[in-house]
Order: structure tokens, then C-alpha cells, then sequence
């Protein structure tokens, strides 16, 4: 009865609907990254529960405004004297207040990533239990903003109070989202990025967050909810001062936990299903029938130069930002996740994949090809088939305009005496592996000026 009362009296049904309303806003409304390759939202719940952590740099500081508002509820009202001399313990007060506050804020957030669930499964998505450290730990930092929040709200209550410390949530959680995210500069080490509780983006769709991160962030949203929660109830100066105790205990022990790279392989969407040879990965098993002919039929092909590659296996490491992708001389990795059109590909267009670069992928950026680039891996591919065509990649929208310098190289190329185009088409291998040189000066010097 007292809690339902405290829900009815409270902002607590507010925080927790504005959460939900935002969250989704922000996911059905805009076409932001998380509908997009190489980790759309919809086709794993483990991505789909990173894609909600990573909303949390702006709906964090929405719970943490909302429980400043709530927590000066008593001062405002004037009722902290009388309140005080109840001979009910402050912490009995706190905890339906608290309760009731995370209760539905957390709800909230349970809420959004069942919308997400229902997402996955009418498009038809990959289900694994490696969302649910993902996101019960998000329920944990939303719960901590909250008591946070509440906190503060009580012992400063100034009508400034609520508007400046979700500001202060907003800038420090953008701060520690740039400290996670490749490639971008922070003023914060790495390794402070996970002491908010949104993540980087997922940039892949078989990842998950590392054992380490997890344990170090339960220890430190749970010393933040502790720390809320007690000085909630703290009546004096020195309880309050102890309050802090589980604040500072829980960063001493989750900083050490942190690790380098916040994100790991998803054991069970990536892991290998194999028909001789050829490899794709659990989330994409449908895919292993109609590679497993023509990836035999490429390596095959591929034998004939030195140090060819023996396997075909799909690429289950995400975008790594600015870095060349993965590459090894005996395995060649084709890349579902970057490269959806893959994902309906023939066995024609399957081989080809295969092929190109001599069975080396691409040192470009997908958003960034270059002629040079594209141009020597489709003639690789054309040397073992005999007929130029289109990569299986999104090439035709801007490639068929380039098409003339790269026709008019493979015609040279295909003039040379059969060992000079093996040796060449030997030594772009080496360079592609390497990403160093010029892709298409290698096998026709000058073909593009």
C-alpha cells in the first residue's frame, strides 16, 4: 500500500514513461547508425541490447535530472522537519521512494529492449543469452542514475539543482562514450570510458561486451546505487561522509577490472560452423550451403599461387574503425556483416567474393573505396575466370562511371604472357596483405595516372 502510494505521489511514472518515450523516439524515428550495416539493431538481441546501452549517453542524464527533481520533493514542500521527527528510521522513507523511483525507470529500460526483442524476431534475427549481462547491467545504471539523482537532489535543493546536474550527466557521459569509441579523440583515458553505462557503438553484429567490463561495472554502479541510496537516508554530516565509502571502493576495484577493449567476440553468434573448408559463423549458418560449393571451387583456383590460401571463413570481428580489416595468407575471410549484399549472393557471385584480390580483402574503407583498390581486386578475379565484372560489393552506384581506366588495364593485363600475370597477380596478393604499394600499379604499372 505505502509503495503504491509513493508510485502514485512521485515522479517516478513520469521518469520512467519520458525514458521509454525517448528511447524509442530515438530508435524508430531516426535512421541512426543502429539501423544500418554493420550492426543493425534488428538482426541480434546482443546487438540490440548494446545499440539500447549505447542510447543511454543521452537518456542517463534524463534519470539522473529526474531523480534531482524527486529528491528535493521534501525540502520544497517543507516537510523535512516534520518528517524528522517521525520515529519511522529514514531509511524505511528512503527505500520506498528509491524503490519506487528504480523500480520504474529500470521497467523503462526492460521495456525499450523488449521492443528491440520484438524487432529481432519479426525480422527474422539471432537469439543468444549473451544480451542478458548486457542488459541487466544497463538496469544497474539506470538504477544508480536514479539514486544518484535522488541524492543530490536532497541534500542541494535548488531549483538549479536538477537542470545542472543532467547537464553535468550529459557532458561527462559524452565524455566517457569518446573515450570508448575508435578512432576519436577524448580528453579522458580509455580506460575511465566505462564509469558511465553507455557504450561505444557495437560496429559489428557478433560482439559483445568483455567478462572484465562486466565485472567492473557492477562494481561500480552497484557502489553508486549504495552510495545513493545511503546518503538518501543519512541524517548527519558523518553518515554522509560514510556514505561515500561504497563510492570510492567500488572505483578502486572496477578501474583495475577495466579493460583496453570494452567490446569482445559474441562466443555464440560468431562461432564456426564448417563444412570442410569453408566457415561462416552461427548468426549466418543459412549462408554455409551456398558458399561451401563455390568457396571449394575458388581455393581450387587460388592453388595454383604460391602460398594460396586453404580456407574460406567469414570475417566476425567488427569494423575496426580505421584499421585494414583482419587478413591471413592461408584464409580467406569474406566479410557478411560490411558486405550484405553477400548475404544474397549467388554461388557465382559467392566465388567471385572469394577471388578477388587473390583472395585478400579490400585495405578500404567500404564508405572510402578507391579505384585503384577495387580496380586490381576485380582484375585478380578476373584473371582466374577470364570475364571482368562488378565485386558482389555496393560498388555500382559510383564504380560503373570508373569503369573505363580499370577495362582498359585489364585488357593490358590480359596481353602479358601467363607468367607475368602470375607473378603480378602474385605480388598484388603480398601487397594487399600488407596494404602497402598500389593496388592496380601493381599488376598494370601506370594504368592510372
Amino acid at each position: 500500500m505505502v509503495f503504491r502510494t509513493e508510485l502514485r505521489r512521485s515522479i517516478a511514472p513520469w521518469a520512467g514513461l519520458a525514458l521509454l518515450a525517448f528511447a524509442l523516439g530515438f530508435l524508430f524515428l531516426l535512421s541512426g547508425p543502429w539501423w544500418k550495416v554493420p550492426a543493425p539493431w534488428t538482426v541480434h538481441t546482443t546487438t540490440t541490447a548494446l545499440w539500447v546501452r549505447f542510447l543511454l549517453q543521452f537518456l542517463w542524464p534524463v534519470v539522473v535530472g529526474a531523480g534531482a527533481i524527486q529528491g528535493m520533493r521534501d525540502s520544497r514542500s517543507g516537510m523535512t522537519e516534520l518528517l524528522a521527527t517521525t520515529p519511522r528510521p529514514a531509511w524505511h522513507r528512503a527505500l520506498r521512494l528509491a524503490g519506487a523511483l528504480g523500480t520504474l525507470t529500470g521497467l523503462a529500460y526492460l521495456l525499450v529492449f523488449v521492443a528491440g526483442a520484438g524487432e529481432v524476431l519479426a525480422h527474422g534475427g539471432f537469439f543468444s543469452p549473451a544480451f542478458v549481462p548486457v542488459l541487466l547491467i544497463g538496469v544497474l545504471g539506470v538504477v544508480a542514475g536514479a539514486w544518484a539523482g535522488l541524492a543530490v537532489g536532497r541534500l542541494v535543493p535548488h531549483p538549479l539543482t536538477a537542470p545542472a546536474l543532467a547537464v553535468l550527466a550529459l557532458v561527462g557521459t559524452t565524455l566517457c562514450w569518446l573515450a570508448l569509441e575508435p578512432g576519436q579523440e577524448s580528453v579522458l583515458p580509455r580506460r575511465l570510458g566505462p564509469l558511465a553505462p553507455a557504450l561505444a557503438q557495437p560496429r559489428g553484429s557478433m560482439v559483445t561486451t568483455a567478462a572484465s567490463l562486466d565485472a567492473g561495472q557492477v562494481v561500480w554502479f552497484g557502489g553508486l546505487a549504495l552510495t545513493g541510496f545511503l546518503l538518501l537516508s543519512a541524517g548527519s554530516t558523518r553518515a554522509r561522509l560514510l556514505s561515500l565509502l561504497p563510492l570510492v571502493a567500488g572505483a578502486a576495484v572496477a578501474l583495475p577490472l577495466f579493460p583496453e577493449t570494452p567490446l569482445a567476440a559474441d562466443g555464440y553468434a560468431a562461432r564456426k560452423v564448417c563444412d570442410g573448408p569453408v566457415c561462416v559463423a552461427e548468426l549466418h549458418r543459412d549462408r554455409l550451403a551456398a558458399l561451401a560449393g563455390p568457396g571449394r571451387e575458388a581455393l581450387a583456383m587460388l592453388a595454383k599461387l604460391p602460398g594460396a590460401p586453404t580456407r574460406v571463413e567469414e570475417q566476425v570481428a567488427p569494423d575496426s574503425g580505421p584499421e585494414a580489416p583482419r587478413r591471413d595468407p592461408g584464409v580467406v575471410y569474406l566479410d557478411f556483416q560490411r558486405n550484405d549484399e553477400l548475404l544474397a549472393a549467388d554461388a557465382a557471385d559467392l566465388r567471385l567474393a572469394v577471388l578477388s584480390g587473390a583472395g585478400v580483402p579490400s585495405c578500404e574503407r567500404p564508405s572510402a573505396p578507391s579505384v585503384s583498390d577495387t580496380g586490381a581486386r576485380m582484375i585478380a578475379a578476373a584473371y582466374f575466370t577470364g570475364e571482368l565484372k562488378l565485386l558482389p560489393e555496393d560498388t555500382g552506384r559510383w564504380f560503373r562511371a570508373q569503369l573505363g581506366p580499370v577495362e582498359q588495364a585489364w585488357e593490358k593485363f590480359r596481353a602479358l604472357p601467363e607468367d607475368v600475370r602470375a607473378a603480378r597477380v602474385a605480388a598484388l596478393r603480398q601487397a594487399l596483405l600488407t596494404c602497402q604499394g598500389d593496388p592496380l600499379g601493381t599488376l598494370v604499372p601506370g594504368a592510372i595516372r
